[in-house]
C-alpha cells in the first residue's frame, strides 16, 4: 500500500513539473507583451520568478519539517500555482496597459524602470513560484518517511519531476499553444496542477508516515558543522548549470534557425539530462547510500565532459544540414553537447543533497536549503552568463571557465569534506589535462565558418569582415566583394540573416520611406522599431522634411556594428541630430509612450524567430494605429518567403483589423510591403508627390533602386482592402493568444499556389489600382493614369525579382521592350544581370581594371541600359572575346556577352555588319560540334528566332555548304 501510495505521488509531481513548465514558458511570454522583451526585461522577469522560487525553497526549509501532514500542504500549494497561474496570464496583457500611464515617465529612464519592472514581476509571481518553491521540500518530507533513503527519494522527485517539465515545455509549444491558444494551454495546465491537488488531498488523509511533533523538530539539535562546503557547491554547480544553458542556447543559435519550437526542444534536451541524472542518482544512492563521497569525482567529469564536449562539436555538425530546422536536426546536435553535462550536473546536485542530509534536522530543511542555494546560484549564474561571460569572454572562453568551475567545485569537496580521495584525485588529474588542451580558437578557426556556410556557398565572393558576441545575440557580418572592393554587406544575427544592404534589401526597406513621403503633405515625426543594418534609417535621415526621428531597437549591438555599413560617421544614419535611440522593445515603447508620430515603420526580425510573432499580432498593429497622428502612415514589411499563404493571411487580417484603408504594395520580390493610415486625405499636389525625385541625393538612391519616376510608385500597388478581404477569406487572424499561427503550415500546394499567382498577377493589380478608391482619395489625378502604363514594367520586375513565382520570357525580348518603350535603366540592368551596386564599382575602376571581362561586361550592360548602343557593342565584344562566349548555335545564350553584343549592333543600325558576326560565328560552332549545316538549318533557339522576326538577322543565311 505505501509503495502504490509512493508511486502515485511520483506520478503526480510528474503532472505539476509539465504544468510548471506550460506555466513557466506563458508567464514569460505574457509578461514580455505587458513589460517588454529586452534583454533588460526579460532577464528581470526571469530574477523575479528565481527568486519566488527561493522564497519557497526558503519557507520549505524552515517550516516544512514542522508540518504534521506535508501531503496536505502540497495540495494547497498545487490549487494555490493553478489559481494564480491561470490569472496571470490572463491578467499581464491588462496589466501592461493599465501600468502605461505610470511607466511612461521612467521610459527613459532604465535605472529606474528596470528595478521597478523586477518588483512588479516578484509581486505578481510571488505565490505561485513561492508554491513552486515549497513542493520539493514538502514531498520530500512526506516520502523519507517511508523510504528513509533521503537521496535516493531526493534523485527521485527531482528526476520524474524534470521529466515531466520536459513533456510540458515540449507538447506546450508543439502542440497546445497552436491549437488551444496561450489561454487554453493555461487553463490545461491549471487543470494538472488541480489534478495533483485533488490526488495528493485524497492522499493526504490515508498517509501513513508518522512524523515527530513539531516541538521535537524546533528542539532538534542542529549539526551545522560541515553543511557550507555542500551548500556551496550546491549554489556553484546551479550557476555552473543555468550559466551553460544560456551559453548552449547562443552556441546553438549559430547552426538551428531559432524558432520558438527549436528554443523548446533545446531547454527539452536540458531538462532530459537533469532528469536522467536525478533517476541515475536516485538508483545509485539506493544500491550505495553512501555514493555521495564521489560527489567530487562527478564534479571534475562534469568539467570533463563540457571541455570534451565542445571539442567533439565540429564533427557533431559537420553532417548536418546548412541551417537546422527540423526536430531529429535538432536532437542529433543538441543532445551530444548538451545531455551528458546535464546528466552529471543532476547526479551531482542529487548527491550533495545526500551529503547535505547528514547536517540537518530534517528531510525539509535539507530539500528546501539545497535547492535555496541552488536557485541562487542557477538565478546569478544566468544573469552572470548573458550580461558578463558571453558579451566580455564570448562563448569559447564561457565554455573553459564554466569547466573550470566545475573543477573547482571537484577541488572543494575535495578538500574540505570527507570525500573519497583516491578517485578525486584520479577525476583531477584527468580534468586538467584534458582542459590544459583546451581547443581554444576553434570558434574562429571552424565553427564560425560553419554557421556561415549557406551564405558562403551562396555568393563565392562572400566573407567574414566582422563578429561580435553581445549581450543578445552572436553578431556577424559578411561582406560581398567583387575586385576587392565591398558591393554590399549582409548582417547575421545567430544563425539567421536578418538584413542587407544589396540592392534588392535596400528598395524594399526604403520604400517605407519613399511611399509615405510621397502621399503624406507633411511628414515631420517618424518611428523606426528595428534598426536592422540601416537601410530604412538612411532613408528618413535623408529625408530632409522630417523634424525627430525615433530609433527602437532591443540590441546596442547592433546599432554599434553598423558603423561596418556606414563607416564614414559622416553618413551613419544613428550620428544624424534629429535622431533619437530608444534600447528597449518596440511594442513597449509602444505601449507606454503618448507621442503621436506621422509615420510608423520598422525593420522587424523575420517572422518565426522566437518571440517575432508579437511583432505581427492584431494588437500590436492596433498598438501601431493608436500611436499615429490623424493622417498618419504605417509601412511594414510582408516577407513570402518566410510565411505559408494561411501565415501570410493571418498577419494581412490582423494588419486589417487595425487600418481600415489596409493595402499592399509590392517591394523586391517576395518582400511585400503593407501599408495602413490614420485616416489620410487627399489627394496631394502632383508637386508635392513627386519632391522626392527633385532631391538629387533622394532621386539618385532611387534610381538606383528602381523607382526612377513618380509613376512607378503607383504600378507597385497590389491590391486595397476589398481585394485583401477576398484574398485572407475566413482564414485565422494572428492574435496575442495564438502566436502560433505566424508558423502554421500552408493549406495546400493549391492554396499556396493561388496565393502566390494572386499577388504577382500586374494585370489584375492595374485594375484594381484604376478602380480604387483608396488610390482615388490619395493620388494625383494625372499620376493616377500616367501609372497605369508602368505595370507593364512592374511585371518585367517581378519577373527579375520573384524568381520562380513570376513567368520569364526571352531575356532580351523584355529587355528591348524596356529600351524601346520606356526610359527606365534598373530593370534593364537587373534582367541582363547586374544592378547598382555592381555598377558602382564599375564606375570607380581604373582603365586597367576595365580590362577584366567581367567588369567589361557590366560596363556594357550599364551603356545599353543608357540606350548607348554603340559603345555597348564595344564593351560588349570586348567581354566576349575575352570570355569566349557560348557560341549561338548552342541551346541557350541567356545573357550571353556575344549574344547582347549582336543585339546592341542591330540597335545601333549596324545590322550587315550583326549578320556577318553571327554568320561567321554560327559556322564556326557547326565545325567544332562536327553538325551539318542541314541538320542545324531546321530550327533555331528562341532567341536568334526572335532576332530574326525583329532585325532580320539569321545565322543560317549563306551558310556554307559542309561542316
Amino acid at each position: 500500500m505505501v509503495d502504490r501510495m509512493s508511486a502515485l505521488l511520483y506520478t503526480i509531481f510528474f503532472a505539476s513539473g509539465a504544468s510548471a513548465l506550460i506555466f513557466e514558458t506563458l508567464w514569460f511570454r505574457q509578461a514580455g507583451l505587458a513589460l517588454g522583451s529586452s534583454v533588460w526585461a526579460s532577464s528581470l522577469v526571469l530574477s523575479g520568478f528565481m527568486g519566488g522560487l527561493a522564497l519557497g525553497n526558503f519557507l520549505g526549509a524552515r517550516y516544512g519539517g514542522r508540518l504534521g501532514n506535508p501531503v496536505r500542504a502540497y495540495a494547497v500549494a498545487e490549487v494555490a500555482i493553478a489559481v494564480t497561474g491561470v490569472g496571470l496570464v490572463y491578467l499581464f496583457p491588462i496589466l501592461g496597459v493599465a501600468l502605461a500611464p505610470w511607466l511612461r515617465p521612467l521610459l527613459d529612464l532604465p535605472w529606474f524602470l528596470n528595478p521597478l519592472r523586477l518588483s512588479l514581476v516578484f509581486l505578481l509571481l510571488l505565490i505561485p513560484s513561492t508554491a513552486m518553491g515549497i513542493t520539493l521540500p514538502l514531498l520530500t518530507t512526506a516520502l523519507t518517511g517511508n523510504h528513509t533513503n533521503f537521496g535516493a527519494v531526493l534523485g527521485r522527485l527531482y528526476g520524474w519531476n524534470t521529466l515531466g517539465a520536459v513533456i510540458g515545455v515540449v507538447i506546450g509549444e508543439m502542440y497546445l499553444i497552436g491549437a488551444y491558444g496561450v489561454r487554453g494551454t493555461a487553463l490545461m495546465a491549471g487543470g494538472l496542477n488541480m489534478l495533483a491537488a485533488a490526488a495528493s488531498a485524497w492522499l493526504s488523509s490515508r498517509w501513513l508516515r508518522p512524523r515527530a511533533s513539531a516541538a521535537e523538530v524546533r528542539d532538534a539539535p542542529s549539526r551545522a558543522t560541515g553543511q557550507r562546503p555542500w551548500l556551496a557547491a550546491a549554489g556553484l554547480s546551479g550557476f555552473c548549470l543555468l550559466s551553460l544553458e544560456v551559453v548552449w542556447f547562443r552556441f546553438l543559435l549559430l547552426f538551428i534557425k531559432g524558432h520558438s519550437v527549436a528554443l523548446a526542444l533545446m531547454l527539452g534536451i536540458v531538462l532530459t539530462g537533469m532528469a536522467l541524472g536525478g533517476l541515475t542518482a536516485a538508483s545509485w544512492l539506493r544500491f550505495a547510500p553512501g555514493a555521495h563521497r564521489f560527489a567530487s569525482p562527478v564534479a571534475f567529469a562534469t568539467g570533463l565532459v563540457c571541455v570534451m564536449s565542445y571539442a567533439a562539436f565540429p564533427g557533431i555538425i559537420a553532417f548536418a544540414p546548412t541551417l537546422v530546422a527540423d526536430t531529429l536536426g535538432i536532437l542529433r546536435i543538441g543532445v551530444p553537447l548538451v545531455l551528458p553535462v546535464a546528466c552529471l550536473s543532476s547526479i551531482f546536485f542529487t548527491l550533495t543533497g545526500a551529503a547535505l542530509r547528514a547536517h540537518k534536522r530534517s528531510e525539509a530543511e535539507t530539500a528546501g536549503a539545497l535547492t535555496l542555494a541552488n536557485t541562487i546560484g542557477a538565478a546569478l549564474g544566468s544573469l552572470v552568463a548573458g550580461f558578463v561571460l558571453l558579451p566580455v569572454l564570448g562563448i569559447e572562453r564561457s565554455f573553459f571557465l564554466i569547466a573550470v568551475l566545475y573543477g573547482g567545485i571537484g577541488v572543494l569537496l575535495s578538500l574540505t569534506t570527507g570525500a573519497t580521495r583516491g578517485p578525486a584525485y584520479v577525476a583531477a588529474a584527468v580534468f586538467l589535462l584534458v582542459a590544459a588542451r583546451f581547443p581554444f580558437g576553434l570558434m574562429e578557426a571552424r565553427l564560425l565558418d560553419i554557421a556561415v556556410r549557406p551564405w558562403l556557398q551562396a555568393d563565392a565572393n562572400a566573407r567574414i569582415v566582422a563578429v561580435r558576441e553581445g549581450l543578445t545575440e552572436t553578431i556577424i557580418y559578411l561582406e560581398r566583394q567583387m575586385q576587392g572592393r565591398p558591393v554590399s554587406h549582409a548582417m547575421l544575427t545567430n544563425s539567421f540573416s536578418m538584413s542587407a544592404t544589396g540592392y534588392g534589401a535596400r528598395r524594399y526597406m526604403k520604400l517605407y520611406v519613399y511611399w509615405p513621403m510621397a502621399v503624406h503633405p507633411n511628414l515631420k515625426r517618424a518611428l523606426l522599431i528595428g534598426y536592422g543594418v540601416g537601410n530604412t534609417a538612411k532613408a528618413l535621415t535623408d529625408s530632409r522634411s522630417l523634424e525627430t526621428i525615433d530609433v527602437v531597437d532591443l540590441s546596442r549591438d547592433i546599432l554599434d556594428m553598423n558603423r561596418v555599413v556606414y563607416p564614414d560617421a559622416a553618413d551613419r544614419p544613428l550620428n544624424d541630430p534629429r535622431v533619437r535611440v530608444h534600447i528597449e522593445d518596440g511594442r513597449f515603447l509602444l505601449q507606454t509612450t503618448d507621442r503621436r508620430f506621422d509615420l510608423i515603420t520598422g525593420e522587424p526580425p523575420p517572422p518565426g524567430i522566437a518571440g517575432v510573432e508579437n511583432l505581427y499580432s492584431r494588437e500590436y498593429f492596433q498598438l501601431i494605429h493608436d500611436r499615429l497622428a490623424d493622417g498618419g502612415i504605417v509601412t511594414y514589411w510582408l516577407p513570402l518567403t518566410d510565411l505559408t499563404d494561411v501565415s501570410a493571411k493571418g498577419i494581412l487580417g490582423a494588419f486589417c483589423d487595425a487600418f481600415d484603408d489596409c493595402s499592399l504594395w509590392n517591394g523586391s520580390g517576395t518582400h511585400l510591403m503593407m501599408v495602413g493610415t490614420r485616416q489620410a486625405r487627399g489627394p496631394i499636389s502632383e508637386n508635392v508627390f513627386a519632391r522626392q525625385w527633385n532631391d538629387p541625393a533622394v532621386a539618385a538612391e532611387l534610381t538606383r533602386l528602381g523607382i526612377e519616376r513618380p509613376e512607378q510608385l503607383g504600378a507597385l500597388f497590389i491590391g486595397d482592402r476589398d481585394y485583401l478581404a477576398g484574398l485572407i477569406g475566413d482564414a485565422p487572424v494572428l492574435a496575442d493568444n495564438y502566436p502560433r499561427l505566424i508558423e502554421a503550415p500552408s493549406s495546400s500546394l493549391e492554396g499556396t499556389d493561388r496565393f502566390q499567382k494572386s499577388v504577382t498577377d500586374t494585370t489584375a493589380a492595374r485594375t484594381r489600382f484604376e478602380n480604387s478608391s483608396f488610390i482615388a482619395r490619395l493620388w494625383p489625378a494625372r499620376l493616377l493614369a500616367a501609372s497605369l502604363p508602368y505595370f507593364e514594367f512592374q511585371n518585367t520586375v517581378n519577373a527579375h525579382m520573384y524568381g520562380d513565382l513570376a513567368e520569364r520570357p526571352n531575356t532580351v525580348q523584355e529587355v528591348h521592350g524596356l529600351l524601346t518603350r520606356s526610359r527606365l535603366t534598373a530593370p534593364v540592368l537587373w534582367r541582363l544581370g547586374s544592378n547598382a551596386d555592381i555598377q558602382r564599382i564599375v564606375a570607380g575602376a581604373t582603365p586597367q581594371q576595365l580590362l577584366d571581362p567581367l567588369l567589361q561586361f557590366h560596363f556594357g550592360v550599364r551603356l545599353l541600359s543608357e540606350r548607348r548602343y554603340a559603345a555597348a557593342a564595344d564593351a560588349l565584344l570586348k567581354a566576349a572575346a575575352a570570355t569566349e562566349p557560348t557560341p549561338p548555335g548552342a541551346a541557350s545564350t541567356g545573357d550571353n556577352a556575344f549574344a547582347l553584343y549582336i543585339y546592341a549592333l542591330c540597335m545601333s543600325g549596324e545590322t550587315r555588319q550583326a549578320q556577318d558576326m553571327i554568320r561567321g560565328a554560327w559556322e564556326q560552332s557547326l565545325r567544332d560540334r562536327g553538325v551539318s549545316a542541314d541538320s542545324a538549318a531546321a530550327s533555331l533557339p528562341p532567341f536568334w528566332t526572335w532576332m530574326k522576326e525583329t532585325f532580320g538577322i539569321d545565322p543560317r543565311r549563306q551558310l556554307s555548304s559542309t561542316p
